[in-house]
């Protein structure tokens, strides 16, 4: 402790941004939203490019001598892999890189800084009656967590984030600062002619992407597991973009400071309608139904999860008016209509009650366009908040398994088998997701207080893994394998992609120590090690 304060004591007389060994920081951020715990040395508080480049540069020369003293970026800390702690430094990105620099409205792109979350940086640009269609679910999301976690868009019909980000600034592991982004042939040939680190990216991407052609056009680009990016980096006509390299890297190729997003015009409004049913094949089929028109937003919620809400005492009039008719509730279905016409989401929606009116025991609610029917609204779409609370006054904790991908045609299979394993292990497991995307999440409960219920935790993803294999299904949608999913997602690629995702990693990062641990098979002694004792 006594040469941790030493070092931290010499890094203040560096930076400008701040430097904290105090057991109380370290705390703080030693767990994320997953089941691990792993508490750094120090917590930097970078508070301009600058100094995050000289905490590289120390880690480099570090690692020169044969210390790996690794660096994990952190936004507000939202990750449920794992991947937002790590021993070593942690760089709070959210603190001080939080400012949304420069709106350009001819261009339609905002400059805004990694730290900023999407409800500061959104609220910023509505000032001037604009938007980033593409962003993902979550307010307090940063910038550079959505980038680095490769979060789909909370809207389905607008594209994702990595398709609106056309440049960034990113400091290497060696604490040079590059900006990156699309560029043409002759450009590439200059980065190519570089004789620095950053040319020596370039140069070997470039001959990694020619020499595995053939197998880089097998990897699902889709996919948050190891750099799938990769497919998306050299396009036909001989352009050059490393920005979706960076999509789902989870901090372990570069740390993102900065980056320029594709804006647009306000000129849609959105309707929401809470559609019930008592058959989970029923929701399904409604969904189907539905997509003629074209929804932006079909969230689903397990029927289980407005059951244990209520139990606590909250009280939700869709789901008390559903009880007072003797209906359970299996699924619930959150639908938004989008478009620049109020009457044209008033007959989308009208139409799409007359389709769930076929359906025996749905019920569908309609908020009115009042304060209250919206914030009910949104305590209904954020009802894991409540579970959380809930959690709270018992020793189990809601452990969140995000990225599921579970094909919605095999989804009553799935869900079923899930209830098996949740009774299997005693403990409840409820889904919630995108009905659009089949992107999911599981809210596991665990008591870690209790070393059955630790060994139980990671029993759980072994069982969960095997399960998602018989639906074809797989983890590391829309999240990252972080310290966690690795061993279960590798089952699903060859290893000559595997060793591809491993040469990148090399490339980018040849002293491992960009979030060591993270990405790729995690080290299983280690994991154990890391789980949470409830204390």
């Amino acid at each position: 402790m006594e040469q941790m304060s030493k070092i931290a004591k010499y890094l203040n007389g560096h930076i400008i941004g701040e430097v904290s060994a105090r057991e109380t920081r370290l705390k703080q951020f030693s767990t994320d939203r997953s089941f691990l715990k792993i508490q750094p040395e120090l917590v930097v508080y970078p508070r301009f490019s600058e100094d995050i480049q000289k905490i590289m540069r120390f880690s480099w020369q570090l690692a020169e001598k044969g210390h790996i003293f690794g660096v994990t970026a952190r936004g507000y800390g939202g990750s449920t892999d794992g991947s937002s702690i790590g021993r070593g430094i942690i760089l709070d990105i959210s603190r001080h890189l939080n400012k949304v620099k420069e709106l350009d409205l001819r261009a339609k792109t905002v400059q805004v800084q990694a730290g900023a979350n999407f409800q500061k940086l959104n609220l910023a640009i509505a000032s001037q009656a604009m938007e980033i269609p593409q962003s993902p679910a979550g307010e307090r999301l940063t910038v550079g967590g959505a980038i680095a976690m490769n979060l789909p868009s909370e809207k389905f019909n607008y594209g994702d984030l990595v398709n609106s980000v056309s440049e960034a600034e990113v400091i290497l592991s060696n604490g040079d600062i590059i900006n990156i982004g699309k560029i043409s042939r002759k450009e590439l040939s200059e980065k190519i002619a570089l004789s620095n680190f950053e040319g020596e990216i370039y140069r070997k991407i470039d001959t990694l992407i020619e020499d595995n052609y053939s197998l880089i056009q097998q990897i699902d680009s889709d996919s948050s597991f190891g750099y799938s990016g990769i497919a998306n980096v050299k396009s036909e006509d001989g352009t050059f973009n490393l920005i979706p390299l960076f999509f789902g890297s989870l901090g372990t190729l570069g740390i993102i400071t900065e980056a320029k997003i594709q804006t647009n015009y306000i000129i849609n409004e959105t309707n929401f309608m809470v559609v019930s049913f008592s058959n989970r094949d029923d929701a399904r089929d409604f969904n189907d139904e539905i997509t003629k028109f074209t929804p932006d937003i079909v969230e689903l919620f397990d029927g289980k999860m407005f059951e244990a809400a209520v139990a606590s005492g909250k009280k939700y009039q869709f789901y008390l008016d559903r009880n007072s008719q003797n209906l359970a509730t299996k699924l619930v279905l959150v639908v938004g209509i989008s478009d620049k016409s109020a009457k044209k989401i008033t007959l989308k929606i009208h139409k799409i009650e007359k389709i769930a009116k076929k359906f025996e025991g749905a019920t569908v609610w309609i908020p009115e366009d009042d304060e209250r029917s919206k914030a009910e609204l949104e305590a209904i779409r954020d009802v894991r908040e409540i579970l959380r609370a809930r959690s709270g006054v018992i020793k189990q904790e809601i452990y969140p398994i995000q990225g599921v991908y579970v094909p919605m045609e095999r989804f009553e299979t799935f869900y079923l088998g899930l209830q098996k394993l949740a009774l299997q292990h005693s403990i409840p497991a409820p889904i919630q997701g995108s009905a659009l995307t089949s992107i999911f999440e599981i809210l596991a409960e665990f008591d870690f207080s209790k070393i059955s219920d630790r060994q139980k935790s990671l029993k759980f993803i072994a069982d969960l893994g095997a399960l998602l294999a018989k639906v074809d299904g797989e983890f590391a949608y829309g999240a990252g394998e972080g310290r966690i999913y690795g061993h279960f997602v590798a089952r699903n690629i060859s290893e000559e992609i595997e060793e591809l995702y491993s040469q990148i990693k090399d490339i980018f990062d040849p002293m491992h120590i960009l979030n060591p641990g993270v990405k790729g098979r995690p080290d299983t002694k280690e994991l154990v090690k890391s789980v949470r004792n409830g204390k």
